[in-house]
């Protein structure tokens, strides 16, 4: 069990992943179990998804009412326990936190066929196309219900360090009064619609960046790397914006996604969003006369 409070925050914020050996709070279980083992995705679905504030659930096959309710009521329980546990964990992010999706993954990693962007098995750190944080950070939950086999990541550089190193190629858009105007915006559009959806420049170098290392060799194939083997049972924390990582191999996954307010951080200054501000700074220092 890992220490709570400000260690757990501090580890997670710098990247590390939390690993829990038994998974700290209900999961299905008997015929509920196989039940969701039973389910198959809809044509071009990555995953199964649940929405927490509309509980509608997508992605599946569709056989029937009935299947779809249960399905439904299964995430939906999942998701509340997930939350409950979490928010007695992590006091200080749950405060402000915007619950985002939670999924099931029935798919075996290794052998998935995805487009490029779109593949899980390769080192990237997470953006949501559809789904921008404006500057919030995503806290993801993981928890392996396979019966038998272990879940393989691999994860490797952080995120500080991969901005260094190709933060230009990327295209580190310029700092300024523009860049000033944007936060004054999308500040002021989140003072009065705390869920909005607007995307801010952070979001899309962020997506340029999740399509770049997955696309660039040189990163997937020399990046220092780390496995980690999660066994049957177990749950793991991350920020997945923090720590560059790849899902390498498992089937049969439940996950859910958070996204952490800034203002609800232990060491905002070393969040993602604030390496990506310092730098762009520094590309518009006024030149010496």
């Amino acid at each position: 069990m890992p220490d709570d409070g400000a260690n757990l925050e501090h580890r997670l914020e710098r990247g590390d992943i939390v690993v829990f050996e038994t998974c700290p709070f209900s999961l299905p279980t008997g015929d509920d179990l196989a039940f969701l083992f039973q389910q198959r995705l809809q044509g071009g679905s990555k995953n199964i998804s649940y929405n927490p504030s509309t509980h509608a659930v997508s992605g599946f096959t569709r056989q029937s009412a009935e299947q779809e309710a249960r399905l439904q009521s299964l995430l939906r329980a999942f998701s509340a326990g997930a939350t409950a546990w979490l928010s007695a964990l992590a006091p200080r992010y749950a405060a402000q936190w915007q619950p985002d999706r939670a999924s099931w993954r029935p798919e075996e990693e290794a052998t998935r066929r995805l487009r490029l962007t779109a593949r899980n098995d390769l080192l990237h750190f997470d953006a949501f196309p559809s789904r921008p944080t404006g500057g919030h950070r995503i806290l993801r939950l993981y928890v392996n219900v396979n019966p038998s086999d272990d879940r393989v990541w691999a994860t490797s550089d952080t995120f500080a360090k991969v901005l260094e190193r190709y933060g230009d190629r990327v295209g580190i858009p310029s700092g300024g009064m523009l860049a000033w105007v944007e936060r004054v915006r999308h500040e002021a559009a989140r003072l009065f619609q705390p869920m909005t959806q607007e995307r801010t420049e952070y979001d899309d170098f962020m997506l340029r960046l999740h399509h770049f290392l997955k696309a660039n060799e040189e990163f997937q194939d020399r990046a220092p790397r780390r496995l980690w083997h999660f066994p049957p049972g177990s749950a793991w924390l991350l920020f997945a914006d923090a720590v560059s990582h790849a899902e390498l191999r498992g089937q049969y996954a439940l996950e859910h996604s958070f996204f952490i307010a800034p203002e609800s951080l232990a060491l905002p200054d070393e969040a993602p969003r604030a390496f990506f501000e310092r730098l762009r700074q520094s590309r518009t220092l006024p030149q010496a006369a």
